[in-house]
Order: C-alpha cells, then structure tokens, then sequence
C-alpha cells in the first residue's frame, strides 16, 4: 500500500470458487491418458520426482496427445525456474510459453488450487502464528507471485484458530485501499476477536512502506474500539516475509 486509503468496501473470500472455467478444469484431468503411471513412479503414496519429471507427468495428464512432455516441461522450467514457479506463474505469462494450451492453463489451475487448499488446511487446527513456517508458506501459495497488490483479514477466534481468510477487490501494481470500519464490521459479523493483517508487495521486497504504516495503525485503532486485536501485519514478497509484530512495529 503506497498510498491512501478510505472507508467502504466489498469482501470477497477467495477461497470459494464458484466460477467455471473454459473449458472445464477437470476434463483436462479426466481425459488423460498416462502410458504406464506406474512405471513412472507416480502412482505410489511417496513418489520421488523432480520438477522436471513432475512437470512433464503433468503436461502428460493435460495434454495425452503431446508427442514431447518432457521438452515443454523443460520449457516451462527455463522460463519459470521451478515447478512451484511454473504453478504460481499468471496465466499471461504461461501462455507467453509455446505450447501451452488451454488444457494446460486448466490443469496448472487446479493443481495451483489444491497446492493452496492443502496449505490452508495444515492452519486448521492450530493457533494460526504458533507456526510461522506454515503460515508463510499458505501465505506465500496465496500471493507471492501476484503481480497486482492485494489486502487480506486473517479472521481469529479466541483461540486463535482460522475462522477465515477474506480479501478485498484487487488494487493496483502498488496500491490497494484499505477501509478500517470494513474490517471491523467484518470482523464483528464472524464473531472475530483477533486479526492478522497481510498484503503482499508484487516487487518481491517486504519491507513497509510508511502507508503501510500508518494504515496498520488505523485498522488497529478502529479495532480496539470494540475490543478486536490486530495479532499481526504480514507483507509477502517474493519468498521474503515481513511480519510486524516480530519487528516490534506493532
């Protein structure tokens, strides 16, 4: 957040996806037909892959017809680095990559889904900062690589257990509004007693800016008014973190 900010807004929560796309996501996964999965190691409950062989299994399951999995694996891998960079990549820059195709965007989807729900779900049961490693890491699948700067409520309970993570509309390249008095009515409408502020910064470098600043203070002063704590502010980079309350800026 590098600028201003103003009260009234809409949430959302990205985590309910009611949304089809085109074409279906799953017939990418359906319709494949994978030589001999066992003879590659994938269907065993521990297999050992690399990105690369990782990466061609699922060129393999989104597009069975492809004479050369392996050399589009290697493609997206010079252009994305890894396979979490290849999942976390914009689907501008995936289809920036020769032969990639709308099943493949469709897979690369659902795989990106299910890496970020199976990170949600390892904060289910615990007071959410007990783990940092955890929650940087949900966090990091949520936004890291967002080339557009988003603003996200962790919700706790008294415990501090995750009641939910909801995010305002999208704002700019460096720049999204934050209106406390939102926060707050959405906070009281959860029963929250407790937030955890995160927004992430698209050039990869955490450190606040004198907005961020000054908005943490204004949310956590609207907040306290009926009793609500901010626990946390957290900004994410690209595999850099920033938390405010361990640098004491809170």
């Amino acid at each position: 957040m590098n600028d201003g900010f103003s009260d009234g807004a809409t949430f959302r929560n990205l985590n309910v996806r009611d949304a089809r796309l085109s074409p279906d996501p799953t017939r990418a996964l359906l319709n494949s037909e994978l030589s001999d999965p066992e003879e590659q190691g994938l269907v065993t409950d521990h297999p050992v892959l690399d990105d690369i062989d990782a990466l061609s299994a699922l060129v393999r399951l989104a597009m069975p017809k492809h004479e050369e999995p392996k050399l589009l694996a290697g493609m997206l891998l010079a252009r994305f680095g890894s396979l979490a960079g290849t999942l976390t990549a914009s689907t501008q820059a995936l289809r920036s990559v020769v032969g990639i195709g709308p099943y493949m965007l469709a897979a690369v989807t659902v795989f990106r889904e299910a890496a970020v729900r199976l990170q949600r779900s390892q904060l289910a049961d615990s007071e959410i900062l007990s783990d940092r490693k955890k929650l940087y890491a949900y966090l990091s699948a949520v936004l890291a690589r967002e080339v557009i700067e988003q603003f996200h409520i962790l919700f706790l309970d008294e415990a501090g257990l995750l009641i939910a993570d909801e995010a305002q509309a999208r704002g700019t390249v460096n720049h999204t509004p934050v209106y406390p008095r939102e926060v707050v009515r959405r906070a009281i409408e959860l029963k929250a007693t407790a937030l955890v502020l995160v927004h992430n910064h698209p050039s990869g470098d955490p450190s606040p800016s004198a907005e961020d600043l000054a908005m943490t203070k204004q949310v956590a002063a609207a907040a306290s008014v009926l009793g609500i704590t901010v626990r946390d502010h957290v900004i994410v980079g690209n595999g850099k973190w920033l938390s405010f309350a361990e640098s004491k800026l809170l």
